[in-house]
């Protein structure tokens, strides 16, 4: 994995935290993960497309968006841990 997806990487992980603390939608992360997906489509470190499948049927799902909010958490649980394996943890300055 090269620094730009590492740097993809970690934004993705930083949206999932957004989504939990409520400073997102559903859909923002969505955007994120689509935008990812297709520049990180030669990197073999994550497969992202799974998730972005499954948060579109989220979104169109026309629930409101607090039940979209805890369906995509529970969706995107696995990638957090995923992505937590894969990236290097960073010293607290």
């Amino acid at each position: 994995m090269n620094e730009v997806e590492k740097k993809i990487l970690e934004n993705v992980f930083d949206s999932l935290d957004r989504l939990f603390d409520r400073e997102c939608n559903v859909i923002d992360v969505y955007a994120l993960l689509f935008a990812s997906e297709a520049a990180c489509k030669n990197s073999e470190a994550v497969l992202l497309h799974e998730y972005v499948v499954k948060l579109e049927s989220i979104i169109r799902s026309g629930e409101p968006e607090e039940s979209q909010r805890d369906q995509a958490l529970v969706t995107t649980n696995k990638l957090r841990v995923e992505l937590n394996e894969l990236l290097p943890v960073q010293p607290h300055a």
